[in-house]
């Protein structure tokens, strides 16, 4: 379990970042291609895995989970809360989004997003985005 100080948790330099199955699974092995350390729920715990199941294997293993489901971080609230796990929301305009949109806006943001986290360890999650496909993407913290 990551060190936990109230609502900080300590870390992470190189994180293991887990792609759920709402995204594109092609994008984690691009991801891993240029070395960032991604796995998809897929590959480790199996097909149609329920949320808490994949919040719990993220506060085992030190894992940021990677999800475009809104609805995650709203029914799941207590629980991510006490699990002190990091999450980024890759949110999907009217719920769409290519594969290929996918990478570019995790491409673009990871870097900012791993240095977020050495200025400011307490800022567990993130919301990941673009307003069109030609749109620089942002990144932006989201209150749990």
């Amino acid at each position: 379990m990551p060190p936990v100080n109230g609502n900080i948790v300590s870390k992470p330099h190189n994180p293991l970042f887990l792609l759920d199955e709402s995204l594109v699974a092609a994008v984690a092995r691009a991801l891993n291609a240029v070395g960032y350390r991604f796995v998809t729920v897929l590959d480790v715990l199996g097909r149609e895995t329920k949320d808490p199941e994949i919040i719990d294997w993220c506060r085992e293993r030190e894992a940021v989970w990677v999800h475009a489901d809104d609805r995650a971080r709203k029914e799941h609230r207590a629980l991510l809360q006490r699990s002190g796990i990091r999450t980024v929301w890759v949110y999907r305009n009217r719920g769409q989004m290519t594969g290929r949109e996918q990478l570019r806006i995790l491409s673009f943001v990871l870097p900012k997003l791993i240095e977020h986290w050495r200025q400011r360890p307490g800022i567990r999650h993130y919301r990941a985005s673009a307003a069109n496909p030609l749109a620089t993407p942002s990144l932006r913290e989201v209150r749990i």
